[in-house]
């Protein structure tokens, strides 16, 4: 009774094709139905698992990340995943199950990109090579029970089962993931971190996944003596095979991989098909990894390349034939191997054109397309592994090389030695050990680190040459603004303004140029040339005190001036002496004027009490008035306006007498002071009180001067009447994003070309300097001249970041293009 249940019926197959046939959803067999149902809940159970250790990792790196942006972006996708697991499982078992219903494709030549780029959706490469390579590995690693699964489905079906459309299939399980997940707004890091835990936890158990799928289908009774039908069938075919493995070369392109492939997709390399590369529809079991390593190996060692610096792509494909041909082998190519053997075509192409590397030095780089090819089939992660040795190796030779042009007997360059010597190790030394990459890098790295010590020590005093002569610039340009504000009409005196022009503009020079105008010595300065110029400029005798106090600290500024110059002493002391002089004047102007308002006041007293005489009655008094004094008469009067004023005017008076009488004193101090000192009087006031009088309007205040510095416009190089182009133009805006270090293709003229890089930019006068490979000088811009330069194409980018990453964008960008096409 049970046996009855394991038999499928040919007349169901025969009803699934029948309704298949009538365009309405098929229906599953009964068999394909069950399996459909436990292997989705066996993927179930695994996704679940793998949510929860993508939780512990996201977590891990959030708590390691290096900057906030990057903690915060794997935070929410730890967030983002806790709320969609669900949703995420769903939709991916959904999937699934929609791929059951099996349709014929059709036929069509198939390519690397339609095959595998069709994965991954989102732009980011990294993700869509790292699918791409999980399931590159699924097909190799777990080949024969995939195989005997397609066979197995093959007769539930109404149409062919194979390896495209197998339900089950890792491309299939990969697709519906990266899918079920295109959706979220992940963080790349985060996203990448999912699809690794997706291969570990799924992707790489699918042996025991796909053991317990045949085993479902053989207790139904699908093909259950499969597995001993395969292995009596490669014992029979070892068996007939034998007289010829004598004769067969090791690692022959004929041989089949035991229990790789059932016998039926392979065929001996000679009789049935013509010897060369046989298509892999054909049914020829595909040559196994290590027999076309031995191939590419033989082809390696082998002169494939013309002499001289001619730039050539090997089309491995015609190599390979010619290879099966001379060995009277007849073998086809696993479609994961002809997919890489496509893209490192495609990849060396895009290396052989890039503009940013020499005729000479791509010749030699693509030499290295066979090495390389061999790595890629050896080791799938190449293309995912950004760290991986030989990608470092040819990342580092391109970038080394960048900037170098031939010379006349460029054979004999360093640099060219260097990639020469590295380029035939790699070509007579490699094999199978990829090590040698990372021995040939360590070897490079030094080489580079002494070329680039000799060169940066020259570009070093170019750069450091043109910050001075730039700093200099700057300096004058904002001491003329410091001086420009001060004396800007204002009749200053001969001494002062000999003061400020041959001294103190020096001073504020070597200030500017050594400690810059935010230090506090430029602030000081500027503050000690404002005081000078008020100090001639204040209006007397108001300011006298506020003068007193300034000068012992204005003497001693001017003389840590002069110090700090070296400033002749004679000249120095004809300096202190005229400014000595200016000083007494202007004492002996305030008690001058201070006399002339004494008397002015007398006056005004004397006047005020005439009048007040004259305004009043005759007195009826006794006879003994008139002998007393006219003191109490006026006290009498306190309540009176006149009698106020005469009061209030004569302590007035009282105050001037006081000023005056001190005023004579500081004159004799004065007459008293050696030649070369100013007044020396004890300061009562502070300076910033002196700074905060209202006299003190005429001449600017610091605000003002930081103000003038910071507007001060350092005179622009000639630039041959240039154009002024708008803000918006893109290439005035492309020199505001120049990176240092940029390279770039400088055209003098159609004979003179070379490659320059851009080594500083000098901010204070917009400068940008370029150098040679060696550190020289070899063009300097302004900024305008710089954009002109760039319109007209005179100076030409050059994309010097990593070649292959490069290579890599370029190939898989042109192929969603033309696929963007087809549709």
């Amino acid at each position: 009774m049970s046996e009855s249940r394991k038999v499928v019926s040919l007349s169901e197959k025969s009803g699934a094709r029948n309704i298949s046939a009538s365009g309405k959803p098929p229906v599953l067999p009964a068999a394909v139905t069950m399996l459909k149902d436990k292997a989705t809940a066996q993927l179930l159970e695994r996704i679940k698992a793998l949510f929860g250790k993508v939780d512990d990792s996201l977590f891990a790196m959030a708590e390691r990340a290096h900057g906030q942006e990057e903690q915060d972006g794997l935070f929410q996708a730890l967030r983002l995943l806790r709320v969609e697991r669900r949703n995420i499982a769903e939709h991916f078992i959904q999937n699934v199950s929609r791929a059951f219903q099996v349709r014929q494709e059709e036929k069509t030549e198939s390519s690397f990109a339609s095959d595998n780029l069709s994965l991954v959706h989102n732009d980011d490469l990294e993700q869509l090579v790292a699918a791409d390579t999980m399931v590159a590995n699924a097909k190799r690693d777990f080949a024969e029970p995939l195989t005997e699964l397609c066979m197995r489905l093959d007769t539930l079906y109404s149409v062919k089962v194979y390896d495209k459309n197998n339900p089950l299939g890792p491309d299939v399980i990969c697709d519906a993931f990266v899918e079920a997940i295109q959706d979220l707004d992940l963080f790349i890091r985060a996203r990448l971190t999912l699809l690794k835990k997706f291969e570990q936890v799924v992707m790489l158990q699918l042996r025991d996944f796909y053991e317990f799928c045949n085993q479902l289908l053989v207790e139904q009774g699908v093909l259950p003596s499969l597995r001993e039908q395969q292995r009596v069938a490669r014992q029979r075919s070892a068996y007939n095979g034998a007289p010829h493995a004598a004769s067969a070369p090791t690692g022959s392109a004929g041989g089949v991989e035991a229990g790789s492939q059932p016998v039926q997709g392979g065929v001996a390399a000679t009789g049935h098909f013509p010897p060369g590369l046989v298509p892999a529809a054909a049914g020829v079991t595909p040559m196994p990894a290590g027999d076309l390593l031995s191939h590419l190996g033989a082809l390696q060692s082998g002169s494939h390349y013309q002499g001289g610096s001619a730039v050539q792509l090997l089309n491995v494909g015609e190599l390979l034939q010619q290879r099966l041909v001379d060995s009277n082998q007849a073998a086809s190519l696993a479609k994961v191997d002809s997919d890489v053997i496509k893209l490192v075509e495609m990849l060396f192409s895009f290396i052989l054109e890039d503009r940013s590397l020499a005729t000479q030095i791509k010749s030699l780089l693509g030499r290295l397309q066979l090495p390389l090819l061999k790595v890629a089939i050896a080791d799938k992660s190449f293309f995912s592994k950004g760290g991986h040795p030989a990608r470092k190796l040819l990342n580092e030779l391109a970038d080394a090389a960048t900037g170098w042009q031939a010379g006349d007997n460029y054979e004999s360059d360093p640099l060219y030695k260097e990639i020469s010597e590295i380029v035939e190790r790699v070509l007579n030394e490699f094999d199978r050990d990829i090590n040698i990459f990372a021995v040939l890098l360590e070897s490079l790295r030094e080489f580079i680190v002494r070329e680039r010590k000799r060169a940066e020590m020259l570009e070093r005093r170019v750069v450091d040459e043109a910050d001075g002569r730039a700093k200099t610039q700057a300096a004058r340009a904002r001491v003329a603004a410091v001086m420009d504000a001060l004396v800007a009409e204002r009749d200053l005196p001969q001494v002062v303004q000999d003061w400020l022009n041959k001294v103190w503009n020096n001073v504020l020079f070597l200030t500017c140029v050594k400690e810059g105008t935010e230090s506090d010595a430029w602030n000081r300065d500027v503050r000690t040339a404002r005081d000078l110029v008020w100090s001639v400029q204040a209006p007397m005798p108001d300011s006298r005190k506020q003068l007193l106090s300034l000068l012992p600290v204005l003497q001693e500024r001017l003389r840590e001036g002069i110090e700090a110059l070296s400033y002749n002493a004679f000249e120095a002391r004809t300096l202190f002496t005229g400014l000595k002089e200016v000083y007494r004047e202007r004492f002996a102007l305030a008690q001058q004027l201070a006399e002339q308002r004494e008397r002015e006041v007398a006056e005004q007293v004397a006047r005020e009490v005439r009048a007040a005489k004259s305004a009043e009655p005759a007195p009826v008094v006794a006879d003994n008035v008139a002998d007393k004094p006219v003191a109490p008469v006026v006290e009498q009067e306190t309540d009176a306006g006149p009698a106020d004023v005469t009061e209030a005017t004569v302590g007035e008076a009282a105050v001037t007498e006081a000023v005056i009488a001190e005023a004579v004193v500081t004159r004799e101090v004065i007459s008293d002071t050696a030649e070369d000192q100013l007044p020396d009087e004890p300061a009562e006031v502070t300076v910033e009180a002196v700074q905060a009088e209202p006299q003190e309007v005429a001449v600017p205040q610091m605000e003002e001067l930081e103000q003038a510095v910071a507007e001060a416009e350092v005179a622009a190089p000639e630039q041959d009447g240039l154009a002024p182009l708008d803000e918006d133009d893109p290439h005035w805006q492309m020199t505001f994003r120049l990176a240092q270090g940029s390279w770039f293709e400088l055209k003098r003229s159609e004979d003179e070309q070379f490659r320059c890089r851009l080594a500083a930019v000098i901010r204070d006068i917009d400068q940008f300097i370029f150098v040679n490979r060696n550190g020289a000088k070899v063009a300097e811009f302004a900024r305008l001249e710089l954009a002109h330069a760039l319109r007209s194409a005179q100076l030409l980018p050059l994309d010097d970041g990593m070649l292959f990453e490069r290579a890599l964008q370029s190939v898989i960008g042109n192929v969603r293009k033309k696929r963007s096409e087809q549709r």
